[in-house]
């Protein structure tokens, strides 16, 4: 982890210290990548046995030069209208979430929560108190700050267009975190086990690599039908015209079945089922590779776009059901080639 990555994680223990049921284990956490997204995963708390939590994660220096539509489709709806009305929030209350240098989303198929890292609140904080926030200390001079029910959207936020955010909150000298309810807080704030800790999601960074933003999905909060995997995740790679989806199976057998589905799926002839597009006229080259990282089996999937295709081709395969399709269809068997393990 970098030294400002420790920084923050830091920050943001202390504020989590005073949370009720913070929890947390005194185990090293498994091996991990050394990438961004990585060290990004170390900050976020939700895991123990059995984690089942998204993450939406973005670069900042991305988040100022990426197309809007990929930041909103990385951090998942909810999270996304922060970033959508960042220069209302920058007018109003001197708070610019574009000023962040990492912003990460928790959810599903919504977020949760979002936080900001590296950003000042400005004059937030004054705001939602005047409109009824009660607020705690949270050590180095932080602060936590609830206001209304749960889910609700404080008339400050819900004024310039926030949606779903707000009820539960958290201010530091370099940080924000704007969620849905206590316990997304907690997790933001790096309470409850770290995801890290857990092997599929260190499989998901190592299978990701160097990205510049990523969404990670459980299967079962993505859709209401099985689609018999685990967790997915996608991701926009630092070379603007690749682009990488990683999915993790339970055993070998359904991580074959997967990638054969998404061999089939993704092939250059195939059409896209949502829009119809052929999937040759947006990507230029797919590869699909079967991969073990320890107990995790997983499959990966790495695109090349052609120019003339938008970025952000996996995210919307996430966003619009097109890569749930694929998973849930019988994969043809392939007479002359068999997909087995490899590093």
């Amino acid at each position: 982890m970098t030294g400002a990555a420790r920084a923050v994680l830091g920050g943001w223990l202390v504020a989590c210290a005073l949370l009720a049921g913070c929890g947390g284990t005194d185990e090293e956490p498994p091996p991990a990548p050394s990438t961004a997204f990585a060290q990004a995963l170390e900050t976020v708390g939700g895991g123990g046995e059995g984690a089942s939590l998204g993450v939406g994660w973005v670069d900042g220096q991305a988040a100022r030069t990426t197309r809007g539509r990929d930041l909103e489709q990385a951090l998942a709806p909810n999270a996304s209208s922060v970033v959508e009305q960042a220069a209302a929030l920058r007018r109003r209350f001197g708070f610019d979430p574009l000023a962040a240098h990492t912003l990460v989303s928790i959810g599903g198929s919504y977020a949760f929560g979002l936080r900001l890292d590296g950003v000042r609140a400005g004059r937030l904080p004054r705001a939602l108190i005047a409109a009824g926030g009660r607020v705690k200390p949270a050590g180095d001079g932080g602060r936590l700050l609830d206001i209304g029910g749960y889910a609700s959207v404080p008339s400050p936020l819900l004024e310039l267009g926030i949606r779903g955010l707000g009820a539960r909150d958290a201010f530091s000298a370099d940080g924000v975190v704007l969620a849905i309810s206590g316990r997304a807080r907690e997790s933001l704030l790096g309470g409850g086990g770290r995801l890290i800790e857990q092997p599929q999601y260190v499989a998901a960074a190592d299978c990701l690599g160097d990205v510049v933003a990523a969404r990670l999905v459980p299967a079962k909060l993505l859709q209401s039908t099985e689609l018999g995997v685990d967790l997915i995740a996608a991701a926009l790679r630092r070379d603007a015209a690749e682009e990488v989806l990683c999915v993790m199976a339970g055993d070998a057998a359904r991580a074959d079945t997967a990638a054969a589905a998404l061999e089939h799926g993704f092939a250059l002839r195939a059409r896209d089922p949502v829009t119809g597009r052929q999937i040759g006229e947006d990507l230029a080259s797919v590869r699909v590779k079967r991969l073990t990282y320890g107990e995790v089996e997983a499959v990966r999937v790495e695109l090349e776009r052609r120019p003339s295709s938008p970025s952000g081709f996996v995210l919307r395969d996430i966003a619009n059901g097109a890569l749930a399709r694929y998973l849930v269809a019988a994969a043809p068997q392939s007479e002359d080639r068999s997909l087995s393990p490899s590093d």
